[in-house]
């Protein structure tokens, strides 16, 4: 519950810095607090359903990421008709941002795993040093 808990404030974060690239570059002077309530509870829809399609599995990673890619978009899509983002900002621009968000994510995943990784092997080699010693 933590993990996702921490996944959907990480991607709400990167979804807000996000518009404000877009909006700073486009001449906007400021997010309505709507668009963050908004983007939060589409990156909660957008994560609770990722424990969904978590639970397909296939040898494909390319596959997998599709379907998780292609949810997201479907959601985004939904809650811009929803919400009415589409007046400011144009879909193709939600679809770019999406994708970008997702790939963040998972480099984001990726360098998570590392550590975790690392400390692993750190504690087996502390482990392998103390049973080599007796201990």
């Amino acid at each position: 519950m933590r993990r996702i808990i921490l996944n959907i404030t990480s991607t709400t974060g990167i979804t807000l810095v996000i518009l404000a690239i877009i909006g700073t570059l486009s001449g906007a002077k400021f997010i309505f607090i709507n668009s963050v309530f908004q983007s939060l509870a589409a990156n909660i829809i957008i994560h609770l359903g990722y424990l969904l399609t978590g639970q397909f599995e296939s040898e494909y990673v390319i596959l997998e990421a599709t379907l998780d890619l292609g949810y997201t978009i479907i959601v985004l899509i939904t809650f811009g008709y929803t919400f009415h983002w589409f007046t400011s900002t144009p879909i193709w621009m939600l679809v770019i941002m999406a994708m970008v968000i997702y790939f963040v994510g998972l480099l984001l995943n990726i360098f998570r795993i590392q550590e975790e990784i690392d400390i692993i092997n750190g504690l087996l080699q502390s482990r392998n040093k103390n049973q080599n010693k007796g201990i």
